[in-house]
């Protein structure tokens, strides 16, 4: 299932409303704007519906989604409204056809698959839970299974934020490492060590030669820049040999450029060879790189959701990165107040197609305002 647009509103009515219009996704997709647009709140928010939706993280305060997926052709729509972290409507709509209703305290109705050839059934569940969780079963309720595995399989980064300050303190638990946390990179390399093997290390070496990092090994050890003291827990840390250099690098020493990308291109092969990311979201997506290397990352991370058919969406404000990712994968974001507004090839195809023509860089599209002079008066999927 992909995810094609999301629409999102938060303290409605009142003087903290924040608002995104309806947002379309592509395949690939770049997201700019000027600070405080609203870039990093619209893949955060859209990471935070998918978190609820696993039941990782409870209802929000105060929230209003719709979003419309791609099921094998059919128009999939999930509708969520919170107030007071309770749920006080949910949906789900396939092909027309209402699947799961509720409302405020809980009750509702949804489809019963093998009851009478298809039926609909009472339910309640607690106001503080979502039905699409409470009522998961593959058996009666499967139309909610491709929503949870989207869910599921959604990854967002914060490139800015991933911090090479976690180590790891392995401790035989049995607890799985969870692929979804950023900052578990040790715990994941570890992880795509011991189900993939040699492979998986050899393709993340291979991928940061491709963004001019040379590393002939990557291993798990202790870190050698700070000593522990005798007799405490074992401390690992990510330890790379670089082909110029005779020592060895730990995750401390690295350069924060380099940690982030090899972070980075650990979450993507493991999820690339375990083959569990629908989608991948980079926020700030090159911050910290330089000029020729965070170029070689984007065109890497494109060309990996063209290979192995995952939905890229990144976020920036770099005047590099927007010259080099092609217009037609941008979305614009303009928020002159509470309301954030969006326009891209979709629902703004002649200013987009007309700029083409300029022959001026992607970047002064985005310099000259060019979506923003025509952004008031402009109704959903008008063209300037």
């Amino acid at each position: 299932m992909r995810l094609k647009s999301i629409s999102y509103v938060e303290w409605q009515g009142t003087p903290q409303e924040w608002r995104l219009e309806k947002m379309s996704f592509g395949q690939r997709m770049l997201i700019v704007g000027k600070n405080t647009a609203g870039k990093s709140r619209s893949v955060r928010l859209t990471a935070g519906l998918a978190r609820s939706l696993i039941g990782a993280q409870p209802p929000s305060l105060s929230g209003d989604y719709v979003a419309t997926f791609d099921q094998n052709g059919q128009e999939y729509i999930y509708e969520l409204q919170c107030r007071d972290a309770e749920v006080i409507h949910e949906l789900i709509s396939i092909a027309g056809k209402v699947h799961l209703k509720r409302d405020t305290g809980g009750a509702g109705t949804i489809l019963a698959e093998k009851i009478a050839g298809g039926q609909d059934i009472e339910f309640q569940v607690p106001p503080n839970t979502l039905a699409a969780v409470a009522r998961r079963d593959t058996i009666q309720h499967s139309f909610i299974e491709p929503l949870f595995e989207w869910a599921s399989s959604l990854r967002f980064y914060q490139f800015g934020g991933m911090s090479q300050g976690n180590l790891a303190i392995f401790v035989n638990t049995g607890q799985q490492v969870d692929e979804r946390d950023e900052n578990a990179v040790v715990g994941i390399f570890k992880e795509g060590l011991k189900v993939f093997g040699q492979p998986f290390v050899e393709s993340v070496i291979s991928d940061l030669a491709t963004v001019d990092y040379d590393i002939e090994s990557i291993t798990l050890a202790p870190p050698i820049s700070i000593r522990f003291s005798p007799g405490g827990p074992q401390v690992v840390s990510l330890n790379v040999k670089e082909r110029a250099l005779q020592g060895i690098t730990d995750q401390l020493g690295m350069s924060t450029g380099m940690y982030r990308v090899l972070a980075l291109l650990i979450h993507v092969n493991f999820a690339q060879f375990k083959g569990s990311a629908s989608s991948v979201l980079i926020d700030d997506i090159g911050e910290g790189l330089d000029f020729d290397r965070s170029l070689r990352l984007i065109e890497l991370l494109r060309s990996k959701a063209k290979k192995y058919d995952f939905q890229l969406v990144m976020t920036t404000n770099d005047k590099f990165v927007m010259n080099h990712v092609p217009l037609e994968e941008w979305t614009v974001l303009h928020r002159p107040a509470s309301v954030v507004h969006v326009r891209n090839q979709e629902n703004s195809k002649t200013a987009f197609d007309e700029f083409k023509f300029t022959g001026l860089s992607n970047f002064s599209f985005f310099e000259m305002n060019a979506i923003e002079m025509n952004f008031d008066g402009i109704g959903e999927g008008d063209d300037a």
